[in-house]
């Protein structure tokens, strides 16, 4: 005869069910787990990052509506040949022909404008006989010398910009080697970090030494330069 063993089947039953049970408890476990997931999601909030780098410190020559000149030029009084020393006059920065500068938060302590010839040692050019803009011999009689009065002009935001803390350099004349660039203007760490001047009617002398030969294409180039402090 073939033994049964009731209490292994009993035990093999009750396990069945405790399987159940177990499934159903850990089903009803992942439900919750599932349900709730939407309380642990990244944020929908998105952080946005850019950069605005600082413009440029620069300087022109500009007309009336700010537009770069191409050719800008000075034309100095004409002048007579003399047996004595003689001079003529000039004005920097004209209504159609601007001293432009324009500071981008390049300058944020002040900036400094000046002129200067391209070389010290550069002439009034002429077919025929050069002559100096930076001998001060003789009171620039001896060789020629030529003085720049910024002091004589006026500077004014392009087009509204505040002048505060820009101050007008003073007159002064080259001598090379001693005084090369002469400053036009001169801003300090109050005037504005963003903003755009003009500055006209800057006064220009030049001696000219006695019987200088006459001709008409006495010329020389002076450049505009513009630094951060």
């Amino acid at each position: 005869m073939k033994k049964v063993n009731l209490w292994k089947g009993a035990q093999s039953k009750m396990f069945r069910k405790l399987n159940i049970t177990t499934a159903l408890t850990l089903a009803l476990v992942l439900t919750g787990v599932l349900s709730g997931a939407t309380a642990i999601l990244a944020s929908t909030t998105s952080n946005f990052k850019q950069t605005i780098n600082p413009g440029t410190l620069a300087t022109d020559i500009v007309d009336a509506s700010y537009v770069s000149v191409s050719s800008p030029s000075v034309t100095m009084s004409s002048s007579t040949f003399s047996f004595e020393c003689s001079s003529s006059s000039g004005i920097f920065g004209t209504a159609s022909e601007q001293i432009y500068v324009s500071n981008g938060h390049a300058a944020n302590d002040g900036w400094t404008l000046s002129l200067a010839a391209s070389s010290p040692s550069d002439l009034w050019a002429s077919a025929g006989t050069p002559f100096d803009f930076n001998n001060p011999a003789g009171s620039g009689c001896t060789g020629g010398q030529m003085t720049v009065n910024p002091s004589a002009g006026a500077v004014t935001g392009a087009p509204s910009y505040s002048t505060t803390g820009i101050v007008k350099g003073s007159a002064a004349s080259f001598s090379q080697g001693v005084t090369d660039t002469v400053t036009l203007l001169s801003a300090a760490a109050s005037s504005l970090n963003a903003g755009k001047w003009v500055l006209t009617g800057v006064d220009v002398s030049q001696a000219i030494p006695a019987e200088q030969p006459a001709a008409t294409d006495y010329n020389i180039n002076m450049v505009l330069s513009i630094v951060a402090l």
